[in-house]
């Protein structure tokens, strides 16, 4: 089978919590795909399906979701008719992920290093560990002590680079960024959209951005697609989204930015 041009399809999906009338559609009917190398980003507000979607590539939706419809094609692969064993195969090592509070996600008794170690034991045996974790602690331009610090010793922008690096520690095919600066300095944002434009550019990576911010996506996305209420009602090149919005909720959204206005440099 020829490889498609499209990583990721994610064709008409439903999830819904509950059941009859009462159910809360979650995900209602939502389309959209991710071309190989591309950037797309997925936003909305909190509420809008836009991280239960992302959840959905895997799996790792709440026990309560319940898939009501819809295919997830990851390199034309059904997500959704494997077993857990086969999804805990694709989980880390060809789909990663990285969220909005990084210090969540790693064990406080551990070191960096070993923690990175930890994933690559998992998904890619017979690998140098050491020489791994130098290689991605530079890529992600963090000096190698920081393979011996433990999390509460660093920064909040220090540990999401880790996190990062965690993420491309088993060489996934596609990055799923979750919120990934929102619990950060606005500086610190920057540096950390930066260093993921420079990865997806620097080792071909597919990148699917979860924000509810529509200011951190002209620089870093190819692709727009605008959820409201779990569906998806504007999508479009990000260059043309953004400078002719046709939907009333990217309006909205649009505004929501902070700017600083002519009058405010005097």
């Amino acid at each position: 089978m020829s490889k498609s041009d499209n990583i990721l399809e994610v064709k008409k999906l439903q999830i819904h919590f509950g059941h009859g009338d009462d159910a809360v559609r979650a995900v209602d009917g939502v389309s959209f795909h991710v071309a190989r190398g591309e950037t797309l980003a997925l936003v909305g507000e909190s509420g809008s399906g836009k991280s239960i979607s992302a959840l959905a590539l895997t799996k790792l939706t709440p026990r309560a979701a319940i898939y009501a419809g819809g295919q997830v094609l990851f390199n034309q692969t059904d997500m959704l008719l494997l077993s857990e064993r086969d999804l805990r195969a694709i989980r880390g090592s060809q789909i990663s992920y990285i969220f909005q509070e990084p210090m969540s996600s790693f064990n406080p008794v551990f070191t960096i290093g070993w923690q990175i170690e930890e994933a690559l034991k998992l998904h890619r045996k017979g690998v140098d560990r050491k020489a791994e974790v130098e290689r991605l602690l530079k890529l992600v331009h963090l000096p190698q002590r920081m393979a011996v610090a433990y999390p509460h010793e660093m920064s909040g922008g220090q540990l999401q680079r880790c996190m990062i690096a965690m993420a491309l520690a088993c060489d996934p095919e596609l990055l799923v960024a979750d919120e990934p600066t929102t619990a950060l300095d606005v500086t610190v944002q920057r540096e950390i959209l930066n260093l993921l434009a420079e990865l997806s550019r620097k080792v071909n990576l597919s990148v699917l951005m979860i924000t509810h911010n529509f200011g951190i996506v002209s620089d870093l996305a190819d692709r727009v697609c605008v959820m409201k209420k779990g569906r998806i009602v504007e999508e479009g090149e990000t260059r043309q989204v953004l400078d002719d919005p046709q939907h009333d909720y990217t309006k909205q959204l649009m505004a929501a930015v902070p700017r600083l206005r002519p009058k405010e440099f005097k």
